[in-house]
């Protein structure tokens, strides 16, 4: 265990959702994930760069409604067999460069980044847009040939992590989430609804809304695996980033993404006798 972790979690059989939930949650779920199913193109384009052993693309992804999601995809240029993915949402403006996000597929990752078209309606307490765009995401990158789908890890930075939650609390087999606060008080309540049902392994930047996410994580997850199998509900794998503790927080992610992506190897030089 690192300096940044805490023990993990124990979680209770959990009750039923909580009365702060938005009405109907459960039927704004289904119908969310079915209307993230865009049928138009992505478009890349054509004029991809180097970036050393990595190949660049600038991205435009339909994302819910069909609106155009801008990013980067950075790729290993030489690959064999099939690689994880990182799914990198970003708050609008924060795309930058290709050249800013490139750690990822350096250490063998199909890597897709995405800035999202806002921070989210603050009338609309799910947060229907962020999420589903989310979502389309990670379908985009699960679908890519030579990218294996139960290894995708989605990493919301910055105002972006209320994204990177409602991924998890909407496909519950992503291989692992990194979400950074803050979390907008308007959907505070959406939020810990998509922790409740979120059944991946998750570490949570410092901020507002945090602890309140951290306890809410994976309970209504474990609720449906005790209720389908009479069984006593699993551990749900949790940790939060302590922002006193020391260190670059990329190190951080690298570890977190290659422990729960099976990349023991991540960053390991090898020297040649």
């Amino acid at each position: 265990m690192s300096e940044f972790d805490i023990p993990p979690v124990a979680l209770a059989p959990a009750a039923p959702p909580a009365v702060d939930e938005p009405p109907q949650f459960d039927d704004f779920r289904s119908d969310l994930l079915v209307r993230s199913r865009s049928k138009a193109a992505t478009q890349r384009d054509p004029e991809s760069s180097d970036i050393g052993s990595l190949t660049i693309d600038a991205v435009t992804l339909p994302g819910f409604g069909d609106h155009p999601l801008h990013g980067w995809f950075v790729t290993p240029a030489e690959t064999s067999g099939t690689l994880p993915g990182v799914v990198e949402l970003v708050p609008p403006g924060g795309r930058g460069e290709a050249r800013d996000h490139t750690w990822p597929a350096s250490a063998g990752y199909v890597h897709l980044v995405i800035e999202m078209r806002h921070d989210g309606d603050l009338q609309d307490p799910y947060n229907r847009e962020i999420a589903a765009d989310a979502v389309r995401a990670v379908q985009e990158v699960r679908s890519l040939p030579g990218v294996d789908p139960s290894r995708v890890a989605v990493l919301g930075r910055a105002g972006a992590g209320c994204a990177a939650v409602a991924a998890a609390g909407l496909l519950p087999d992503i291989a692992c989430v990194i979400a950074e606060a803050p979390f907008a008080e308007p959907h505070a309540a959406g939020l810990r609804a998509f922790a409740r049902r979120a059944s991946t392994p998750v570490l949570l930047g410092p901020g507002t809304g945090t602890p309140e996410i951290f306890a809410a994580w994976g309970a209504h997850s474990a609720q449906a695996v005790s209720e389908l199998s009479g069984a006593t509900p699993p551990d749900v794998v949790e940790r939060t980033l302590d922002d006193s503790a020391p260190g670059a927080r990329q190190d951080v992610y690298q570890g977190w993404l290659a422990s729960h992506t099976e990349l023991g190897t991540i960053f390991t030089p090898q020297v040649a006798n």
